[in-house]
């Protein structure tokens, strides 16, 4: 942090301004807070935003949560789906996946329904323990410059004080900020990549929905399985969230009129019909209805997430439509995937060219969402009749052969695009490097019975971890990095802690693996085989590829 004046004042450069206070940002602000970053967070809004948006989550996402220190106020928020179904206009059953049973390779159950106000109320809660974040609610980025050192900006104010006096007027409505990095968290109407003339790429999905969202009275009891719908007369979505609230999403058709669509009577009569799947004692009056609203389900794409010290995370960078539920699961995984390299970066770790990873890594991960979302709507929107009853068939012989619907990729990891990891065949594993290391549940070796299990994430560390299994990587390691900024992990009955269900150690034995080289964000940097004749000669050169990654001068 440094200190500058000028004509307008002394004021603050910054490691990092955060432009937008959504999930997104907010996840950033913490991220970047804890790492102990002067951050500065504007938003035009001074309120959070009351109506739901979002509804969705992961493991994964709840993962991060986890190393946020908000995995029991994720949990407050939100609720574990139980079903999700699929039927047809019929009412024919044509598929159905238990979310429960879904294998939890993050440790946690694979989906969560949630309150997005509630969300980012504990997110922006959390914020409070950091006197490093600067929050800046009624302030928006109106412009903005940017040179090999920094970022400056121009801030303005969303809504002034009344003032007579023009020059007062614009003192109190303008100011002039600066820092190294600046975060374009604000959404899919970005000023920022606006400001940075980065094109969006169209991936072809541009479907008129209308979201509602229901209160339902808090002594309702209904069904909280999540329904789609399948009808190609009106495609519809039904989502029981937290507590009483329930999503719906109405499909339109050429011939409704969009404006009429959204007044409370019409929504009322969608839903009737629909009611029972959600509980026999529901009439068409009962709830409040809190929103009605077209939107337009958009697949876009960034042709970058970066230009030289602006980033775009978030719906500024992409925007899917709502089908698979990772919309706002892609913007916090941006943050999470961005805010540990600008720690490294800031601190003088890593090289700046460390950053130029974050879009090589994130936006394969998340075209690659978009394509998914884009081929499971084309599947739920399917309006020809003979195309819909194709679909119900190939769905119902699907309950049959699960293969032939594994698109839908319940529980399952999509790898990021190539980047900090080792380019070396012999630590690159197919299946393994490009994904998070499973996480399961421990118990420290030697502990009393009684004790409560952690986490293998919390002792994973903030740092980069070489993990062995059933080897002490200590004994391996070059000399004086034992004490150094590479943490070290033995898992195994003569090691620091063993598993109690053995799901991760399973997980080395199946793929042979020794050691793994495991990043701050948990992705794997890559692996030394339990086969390798020189054990301690893949320890050296394993990281002297991540010294050539991050041009770490101490792994020289």
């Amino acid at each position: 942090m440094a200190v500058t004046e000028n004509l307008m004042g002394v004021f603050v450069i910054y490691d990092a301004i955060i432009a937008g206070y959504g999930p997104t940002g907010a996840v950033a602000a913490n991220l970047l807070g804890d790492a102990g970053l002067n951050v500065l967070v504007v938003e035009p809004s001074l309120e959070i935003y009351d109506i739901p948006r979002a509804v969705h989550f992961d493991g994964e996402v709840m993962r991060i949560f986890q190393a946020m220190g908000l995995a029991s106020a994720a949990q407050a928020f939100s609720v574990q789906g139980q079903k999700l179904r699929f039927t047809n206009g019929r009412n024919w059953d044509l598929f159905e996946q238990d979310l429960t049973v879904v294998p939890r390779r993050h440790g946690w159950f694979n989906s969560h329904f949630f309150n997005q106000p509630r969300m980012e109320e504990c997110l922006r809660n959390a914020l409070a323990k950091h006197p490093n974040v600067t929050v800046r609610l009624g302030w928006s980025v109106s412009s903005l410059s940017q040179t090999d050192e920094g970022v400056t900006v121009q801030l303005v104010r969303a809504e002034s004080d009344q003032v007579t006096d023009e020059v007062d007027q614009q003192a109190l409505t303008a100011e002039v900020a600066q820092a190294h990095y600046l975060l374009g968290c604000d959404g899919a109407t970005s000023k920022i990549r606006t400001a940075l003339d980065i094109a969006y790429a169209d991936l072809e999905s541009d479907e008129p929905w209308l979201v509602c969202d229901l209160m339902l009275d808090e002594h309702k009891n209904f069904d909280r399985s999540a329904l789609q719908i399948c009808d190609p007369a009106r495609p519809t979505t039904l989502v029981p969230c937290e507590g009483s609230h329930i999503r719906w999403e109405f499909m339109l058709n050429a011939d409704d009129e969009f404006a009429d669509m959204e007044e409370e009577t019409v929504v009322r009569k969608l839903m009737a019909p629909h009611l029972w799947r959600l509980s026999s004692s529901l009439t068409p009056s009962d709830g409040k209805l809190v929103r009605a609203k077209v939107y337009h389900f958009h697949a876009l794409l960034a042709e970058t997430f970066q230009k030289n010290r602006v980033f775009l995370l978030g719906d500024s960078a992409h925007q899917m439509p709502p089908f698979l539920g990772q919309g706002l699961c892609a913007g916090i995984r941006d943050a999470y995937n961005l805010c540990w390299k600008l720690r490294g970066v800031v601190r003088g770790e890593y090289s700046h060219e460390v950053l130029a990873t974050y879009t090589s890594e994130r936006r394969p991960h998340v075209q690659e969402l978009i394509h998914t979302a884009v081929a499971l709507g084309g599947v739920i929107q399917a309006k020809n009749p003979l195309k819909a009853l194709l679909r119900d068939c190939y769905l119902m012989l699907g309950r049959a052969l699960p293969w032939l619907v594994s698109f839908l990729k319940f529980g399952e990891e999509t790898p990021i695009g190539p980047g900090l990891f080792a380019t070396e065949e012999r630590f690159v594993p197919r299946g393994v490097v490009g994904k998070l290391i499973p996480q399961s549940t421990m118990k420290l070796c030697g502990a009393d019975e009684a004790e409560e299990t952690i986490w293998s994430d919390e002792l994973l560390g903030c740092e980069y971890t070489l993990v062995g299994f059933g080897v002490e990587p200590d004994d391996l390691l070059p000399r004086g990095l034992q004490e150094s900024w590479l943490h070290t992990l033995h898992i195994g009955p003569n090691g620091l802690a063993d598993e109690v269900a053995g799901k991760l150690t399973h997980w080395a034995v199946s793929h042979g693996i020794a050691l793994a080289l495991v990043r701050p964000d948990r992705q794997i940097f890559g692996v030394c085989f339990v086969t390798a004749p020189d054990p301690r000669a893949e320890v050296r050169d394993i990281l002297n590829s991540l010294r050539q990654r991050l041009r770490r001068k101490d792994l020289d």
